[in-house]
């Protein structure tokens, strides 16, 4: 004999009140080199593509003379990732400790925020490594329509 069903919807105690939003990780901050005029406001955008890149930001891994042409405005924030993912910091601790698609998969997760799709784009990915190099790699990965 099958048990009836329900009459009413279950709750839980982890249910979200309405009308109710905390700034968090759930909704992150968007950054923009064009918008930023404040010493501070620069100092977050660069703090945050240290985190989003490295997952933290310690002073020996930090790339001075990259902060400092973005401070100045001679590059942009897309060539500042693309120097810290070529930096021997980041070379040192995730490409030459992985092999090809672990590294195309930390870099999809960091530079586009996202998994790869499936084991076809990881091959893809990797195939671009063995042709175009490492910062051939970097260039395609950051020039993408992502």
């Amino acid at each position: 004999m099958a048990l009836p069903l329900l009459n009413y919807p279950p709750k839980s105690q982890n249910q979200r009140v309405e009308g109710y939003t905390v700034q968090g990780d759930d909704q992150p901050t968007i950054y923009s080199a064009e918008a930023l005029l404040e010493y501070s406001e620069m100092t977050a955008l660069i703090d945050a593509a240290y985190r989003q890149i490295f997952f933290h930001c310690f002073e020996s891994d930090r790339e001075k003379f990259l902060e400092s042409q973005l401070r100045n405005s001679q590059i942009t924030v897309r060539d500042f990732i693309r120097g810290l993912i070529l930096s021997d910091t980041f070379l040192s601790n995730y490409y030459a400790k992985n092999r090809n698609y672990r590294f195309v998969e930390q870099c999809i997760q960091r530079v586009l925020g996202r998994d790869p799709y499936n084991e076809r784009e990881k091959i893809a990915w990797a195939i671009k490594i063995a042709s175009k190099g490492v910062a051939g790699f970097v260039d395609e990965l950051l020039d993408s329509d992502e």
